[in-house]
């Protein structure tokens, strides 16, 4: 069977999505290249070859002359600057806009779609002068010209170890006060040659104190809140004009207030529930759109829930349930209810 002249695939990101691509292309017998840094990652369980190496403009050159195609399963902490020989998913502009945080910030201000406060500054005094009037905890991010670097500061130990860590060389700072948000809310969208967004049911997260997380296929959002969702995610799919795979997800606070806090094209844990609620998973669809096939809209058959566990946590799930061993986490996805027909 011809798959338009597709036979090696190459992946950027070597995480759960990675697998699952490996699994899909495998089927229909095309050859898989895996570019990452750690030795065992997820993905390489199954790539026909496991490039073990730092993720950078000079590997993912090196990558584009080993395939067909390419797919950026991470989003770049630096800015894709080199010449590919292999068409890319999504493409380097994409890719440019979203290796930068301030740069999504800029987009997504301009689109009118709510993100939570940042303080941009250039300069390492006027970042430490806003930190001291800065509520914790928050998120110090630091661009440099080739990479992004970030932590988490939840006290003043924490503050202390980071401001000695801080050097001169990083262009930008930004401050982002860390959020409470009492929902998750993920999509999953796919977007054709032709421009055309698919976007899969909402999934809702829930991590527990016990490193447990719950997701499941939301159908709880209320229809006025669902479609403002959807035309958040629109708007952003044209804006950047990316034709791939990408995951987009949204905090809910308790006053109902929604805020866009990630876009990735790295396809989330949340993917994995496709493969049960959908007659395509999104990794279905994704493979069919690299060989030229058609997407099909997504049509959910019933709604699936999934509780992700490390390994050592013994504790079975009741009742019937699909088995995913996923590195040092384990998934149990199990139908929570069918679909209403129409």
């Amino acid at each position: 069977m011809n798959f338009n002249g597709i036979k090696q695939i190459g992946i950027v990101g070597g995480g759960t999505s990675a697998l699952m691509l490996c699994i899909e292309a495998a089927k229909v017998g095309i050859r898989t290249s895996l570019l990452d840094p750690k030795v065992g990652c997820i993905g390489s369980q199954l790539a026909n070859e496991h490039i073990i190496s730092a993720i950078t403009n000079e590997s993912i050159q090196k990558l584009s002359l080993r395939c067909d195609v390419l797919i950026f399963n991470t989003k770049l902490d630096f800015e894709l600057n080199v010449k590919l020989h292999a068409k890319t998913y999504p493409n380097k502009e994409t890719m440019k806009d979203l290796c930068h945080f301030k740069n999504v910030q800029d987009i997504l201000e301009f689109l009118d779609i709510p993100v939570p406060k940042v303080y941009y500054q250039d300069n390492k005094q006027q970042a430490f002068s806003q930190m001291e009037n800065l509520e914790m905890p928050f998120r110090f991010i630091k661009q440099y010209t080739d990479r992004t670097e970030q932590m988490a500061v939840y006290n003043k130990e924490d503050l202390a170890d980071f401001i000695l860590e801080v050097d001169e060389g990083a262009d930008s700072f930004i401050l982002q006060p860390i959020t409470k948000y009492s929902r998750i809310i993920t999509f999953l969208c796919i977007v054709d040659e032709d421009e055309k967004a698919y976007i899969y049911d909402p999934v809702e997260e829930l991590n527990d104190e016990d490193k447990t997380c719950h997701l499941k296929i939301s159908d709880s959002l209320s229809k006025t809140m669902l479609t403002r969702l959807n035309r958040y995610n629109k708007k952003l799919l044209k804006e950047i004009n990316g034709i791939g795979a990408f995951t987009i997800k949204y905090g809910i606070k308790a006053n109902k207030s929604v805020e866009l806090i990630e876009i990735t094209p790295e396809l989330s844990m949340a993917g994995l529930l496709t493969l049960e609620a959908y007659e395509l998973s999104i990794y279905e669809q994704y493979l069919h759109l690299l060989v030229g096939m058609s997407i099909n809209k997504p049509e959910l058959e019933a709604y699936v829930q999934g509780t992700i566990k490390p390994v050592k946590e013994q504790k079975e799930e009741k009742g019937i349930y699909h088995f995913y061993q996923l590195g040092q986490n384990q998934l149990y996805i199990k139908r929570d209810k069918e679909e209403p027909k129409a």
